[in-house]
């Protein structure tokens, strides 16, 4: 697959998956190399989008007064996100990170361009959901 993810949310990438955004020239994305295998790459996107948990009814359980946050945080998909007009062409990370205990990580989403360019491309392993904006 040219996307995957550790049993932990950890995002990993092909060489194809990393050279094709390399050459759509988007920003904000790192691509942190695996000394052993130079085939992949452990993907980290920076620019965020903000997650609207309450159009979501994400649910966030087992608060901790002592770090402040929670043990788990529940609905993600589909995402909701707190924007008026369509993502321009690259990859957002939600602002919220899913999950529980110490394996919470963020959505990974994509402009409606970048979901074009993904598909006429042909990598393999990616899978799109639904994303709706504020109307």
């Amino acid at each position: 697959a040219d996307l995957s993810a550790t049993y932990d949310g950890q995002t990993i990438v092909s060489r194809q998956f990393r050279d094709f955004c390399l050459q759509q020239g988007y920003k904000g994305m790192q691509f942190v190399d695996f000394p052993k295998d130079p085939e992949y790459f452990h993907l980290i996107v920076m620019p965020e989008v903000a997650f609207d948990p309450v159009r979501r009814g994400t649910r966030f359980e087992d608060f901790c007064s002592v770090c402040g946050n929670y043990g788990s945080v529940i609905g993600a998909n589909p995402a909701y996100l707190q924007v008026v007009e369509p993502l321009k062409d690259g990859f957002y990370r939600s602002d919220i990170l899913f999950g529980s205990g110490d394996n919470k990580n963020p959505l990974i989403i994509v402009g409606i361009d970048t979901k074009s360019k993904l598909r006429i491309a042909k990598l393999k392993g990616l899978v799109f959901g639904p994303a709706y904006g504020s109307s």
